[in-house]
């Protein structure tokens, strides 16, 4: 077991319990006591009970057996297939049953903390790391969970491995959570996390839909189903009670959220239903309206009451995001309008998100954009920053939605002004491949300066070496991820580090701005 993992099973206690006492009679003896849960057969010690997940299908007799020769108590397997095993074994019906099961054995039933679920194409990193910080502001802890790992606060962050991580390690974070007396849970929700079930059972009491655009769709069979999946996750939340709170400057969020009733929303300017034809105006109680006159101040309107915060982080994505904050601290926590000022000012950004690489006077800014929706976001807000040239180095993924490829490649054109196609997670595609898929989505002949190269190192190293004193540049799709995909080895990597050295070469030229 991982030590990130070990800590986090420190901050529980657990009774053993039988089978009995979880509520199945018919598996109760001397050996079926569950003393600890595990769902890795790697991790398996003397006594433990092995989780086994469904996404073992045809390999869970191998990994039970596994678990077993380890030294694995008893078995629980989800599904109806039925596992012959020589430890005792319980079979639970489905992902819903498992994680019932789990808030008993936990005694999470009961939990006084809020448990918040981000979900989104974009976005979900931000509102769950403002919301972290503004929550623990005001209830003096709080956690997070996400892309950026377990978030205790800035100090203490641990990798678990996925954006939404495992049933049995979100129930654990609860326990944890419940152990520890934190009022506050936020949780991003994936896509991979709704369709696997990873939050079955969770008590989930706020639901968040920030935005719906093109991520993961061949994983999901398209679109439609990406965008069903979504609406699945929220509408659940609201038929079992939840605040949910969606983005109504979203056309395709307000389209598929056919019923609103009882639904919070928050947007740019006034709430336009595209479904009804009909504007709601600003001082509507549903509503957030956020507007945004200058970089790093918004102005905040929602029930005929309106506030200005200052000192929140530069791009238009940002203040989008802090008025999701915004409306969950109001509409589900219910503080005031005033006191949200003070909560939200000094916000910080979550890393890599338009995170600014300080070094003298340039401008330069990292970013995790990696949709189209996202980098045009980016490149909007860059340009507001930016009284000379927009500069662009960025790239595609490797065995990743190849139809958002071209869409990258027309969004990097229209709103920016020199752009390099590099390197960006390859994986186990050619990069070269993927750039010209990237290049397909730019009218020929070119309407700006387009550099090809797929060294990223050397991407990077030109993009800001052309700076001039009036530019900016956006490092864009990687933003805090520390590592290269490149033909199934991950290679220690850092846009941000990457960036710093360049820039540092530049000022000890004497290449400086007056």
């Amino acid at each position: 077991m991982n030590n990130d993992m070990h800590y986090l099973h420190t901050l529980f206690e657990t009774t053993p319990r039988s089978f009995a006492d979880l509520g199945y009679d018919d598996l109760v003896g001397s050996d079926s006591l569950v003393k600890r849960i595990i769902d890795d057969s790697r991790d398996i010690q003397q006594g433990d009970t092995f989780l086994c997940m469904p996404r073992a299908s045809e390999q869970a007799k191998i990994f039970i057996q596994s678990a077993i020769d380890a030294g694995a108590a008893n078995i629980i397997y989800i599904g109806n297939n039925y596992i012959s095993s020589s430890a005792p074994c319980l079979a639970v019906k489905n992902m819903h049953e498992a994680g019932t099961l789990l808030r008993r054995f936990y005694n999470t039933q009961d939990t006084a903390t809020t448990c918040i679920g981000i979900t989104g194409t974009d976005g979900k990193t931000s509102v769950t790391w403002m919301l972290r910080e503004a929550l623990q502001r005001k209830l003096g802890k709080a956690w997070s969970c996400g892309t950026l790992g377990w978030v205790r606060d800035e100090s203490h962050t641990m990798d678990l491995g996925n954006t939404t991580p495992s049933l049995l390690t979100l129930h654990q974070l609860l326990a944890a959570a419940a152990a520890q007396h934190i009022p506050a849970l936020v949780m991003e929700v994936s896509s991979h996390g709704i369709e696997q079930q990873r939050i079955a059972g969770l008590p989930i009491h706020v639901a968040v839909w920030t935005t719906l655009g093109h991520d993961h769709l061949q994983d999901h069979g398209g679109f439609d189903a990406y965008a069903a999946i979504k609406k699945r996750f929220i509408q659940a939340a609201g038929k079992q009670g939840a605040s949910v709170i969606y983005n109504a400057s979203q056309p395709n969020i307000v389209t598929l959220l056919e019923d609103k009733q009882g639904y919070l929303s928050y947007g740019h300017g006034l709430y336009q239903d595209v479904s009804m034809t009909s504007s709601t105006p600003s001082a509507d109680a549903s509503h957030m309206a956020w507007e945004q006159e200058l970089p790093g101040l918004i102005r905040l309107s929602c029930r005929g009451q309106e506030v200005v915060a200052d000192d929140i982080p530069v791009g238009e994505f940002h203040a989008e995001n802090i008025a999701a904050v915004a409306q969950i601290l109001h509409g589900h926590f219910d503080i005031s309008m005033t006191e949200i000022v003070s909560l939200l000012q000094g916000m910080t950004a979550p890393p890599g998100r338009m995170q600014a690489v300080a070094s003298g006077c340039w401008q330069v800014y990292i970013d995790y954009a990696h949709t189209p929706e996202a980098l045009q976001a980016c490149l909007q807000s860059a340009r507001k920053l930016t009284s000379g040239r927009l500069l662009l180095a960025f790239g595609c993924g490797g065995e990743r939605d190849r139809e958002k490829r071209p869409e990258m490649g027309r969004v990097a054109a229209e709103f920016a002004d020199v752009i390099w196609i590099t390197s960006d997670n390859p994986r186990n595609e050619r990069a070269e491949l993927i750039a010209s898929e990237i290049e397909d989505g730019i009218s020929h002949p070119y309407s700006l300066e387009v550099h090809l190269q797929l060294d990223r190192e050397q991407a990077i190293a030109e993009s800001i070496a052309a700076l001039d004193k009036h530019d900016t540049l956006i490092i864009a799709g990687k933003g805090h991820e520390a590592y290269m995909d490149i033909a199934g080895s991950r290679l220690p990597w850092s846009d941000l580090a990457c960036a710093r050295s360049f820039l540092q070469q530049k000022n000890s030229q004497a290449l400086v701005c007056a």
